[in-house]
């Protein structure tokens, strides 16, 4: 595979614009599914993403509740006042290919082999089989530590911590990220976060030698998709569909690949959901659960299984809500850890802490789902941990800050999740 990308592309990012769309149409559909018991463990569950309070009590784990009841299912139209023109064609249709490299066998073939690595040397770097464009960033990734916030003794020997700065063009607040699929080098993050003005943002990224994430490139950033109420969940699901948690209406987003608009949300409420989810994230190849998907509630920790099934429309309904265990910290984003990695000697998971200001560790179960007592800090020294993403090139942690200067801060030294 490659992910190289000539140095022009700096340049060509300054046709991120966004544009007017055509209105927006929306129909409702009611499904109907049946209750079943309902008994469950709840937190705090209302309040704003401004109180820093941590929960006082300490992990524990739930009986598994499920709960499914009328959920009300909004579809949207395809085009929206809010959405912008999609950049995609100008992000990917100039990547160069690597060529053909010649077998160790070939010793004495001719000098005008169908290798040329040499002469590629000076901008692309190949790594485990992929290639990346070597671009230095503007502005150069800063250890953590210079800003107070560090690694703990138990990771701090594995693991790097940069902080990545702020990004001019993202309105305050920032939500959620991920890595456009398809992309490697646009990162799409939640801007405005919590509002009705929120929007996924396409910024152009750059990475080193190893394919580790270094900075913004400094060009235009732009807003790409509407999305009002984003908050630490943006994940990518089946079918490619973009899901995205909305805080504090209590509701799941959804949008189709392509898409530039919500194209379908649930309320999460009649499902038995206590409000509102922050973060979700679908379960990694390989780890137990596979494929679920996985949410949290801010700030009671309340940690839920969405049995998803396809609606025949390229989107998907919740069939109900499994309650599972809940977590302490005003739990957000969060990313699946495999047990390959120093530190965690079982399959794992990093979660953002809005409300304590770290990241923390936790063992997870057969299900995917995080044991409250085997948690421990990975980060402190945060203000407002928020977005939570594990890049599939190099492992690197990503997570952003909601407030607290609004941070990208990348962490080194993982491997990536099996895609």
């Amino acid at each position: 595979m490659s992910l190289s990308r000539p140095y022009a592309a700096l340049a060509s990012l300054s046709l991120l614009a966004c544009t007017p769309g055509q209105g927006e149409t929306s129909d409702t559909d009611t499904s109907t599914t049946t209750t079943s018991t309902t008994a469950s463990t709840s937190g705090p569950g209302t309040g704003s993403e401004s109180d820093t309070d941590q929960p006082t009590t300490d992990p524990g784990t739930t009986t598994a509740t499920t709960t499914t009841t009328d959920a009300t299912t909004t579809d949207t139209a395809s085009t929206s006042d809010t959405a912008s023109t999609d950049t995609s064609s100008t992000d990917t249709s100039d990547a160069t290919s690597t060529t053909d490299a010649t077998s160790d066998s070939d010793t004495n073939s001719d000098s005008d082999s169908d290798s040329d690595s040499d002469s590629d040397s000076d901008s692309d770097s190949t790594t485990g089989g992929v290639t990346c464009t070597v671009i230095e960033p503007p502005v150069a990734p800063v250890d953590c530590a210079l800003a107070g916030i560090n690694l703990t003794p138990e990771f701090d020997p594995f693991y790097t911590c940069y902080d990545l700065g702020n990004l001019n063009g993202v309105p305050n607040n920032w939500g959620g990220l991920t890595i456009k699929q398809g992309d490697p080098y646009t990162l799409l993050i939640g801007g405005a976060a919590n509002t009705t003005q929120g929007k996924l943002y396409a910024v152009e990224i750059t990475r080193d030698a190893d394919c580790h994430i270094t900075g913004w490139s400094g060009a235009p950033i732009s807003a790409y998709a509407e999305a009002e109420y984003n908050d630490g969940g943006v994940t990518y699901g089946p079918d490619g569909v973009l899901f995205l948690a909305r805080w504090p209406v209590n509701q799941l987003g959804q949008q189709k690949p392509g898409s530039l608009v919500t194209d379908k949300i649930i309320d999460l409420g009649p499902l038995g959901v206590v409000p509102s989810p922050g973060g979700l994230n679908v379960v990694p190849k390989g780890f137990g659960g596979e494929g679920q998907l996985k949410a949290v509630s801010w700030a009671g920790g309340q940690w839920y299984t969405l049995n998803l099934s396809p609606d025949g429309d390229g989107t998907f309904n919740v069939t109900g809500a499994v309650l599972k265990t809940t977590i302490v910290g005003g739990p957000e984003g969060f990313v699946h850890i495999g047990a390959e990695n120093p530190g965690f000697p079982v399959n794992g998971m990093l979660v953002s802490e809005y409300s304590a200001n770290k990241i923390a560790a936790y063992d997870v179960n057969a299900e995917g789902d995080p044991i409250g007592a085997t948690r421990r800090d990975f980060i402190t020294g945060l203000s407002g941990a928020e977005g939570a993403f594990l890049d599939p090139e190099s492992g690197d942690f990503l997570f952003t800050t909601f407030g607290g200067g609004n941070r990208l801060i990348a962490v080194r030294g993982f491997l990536p999740n099996p895609q």
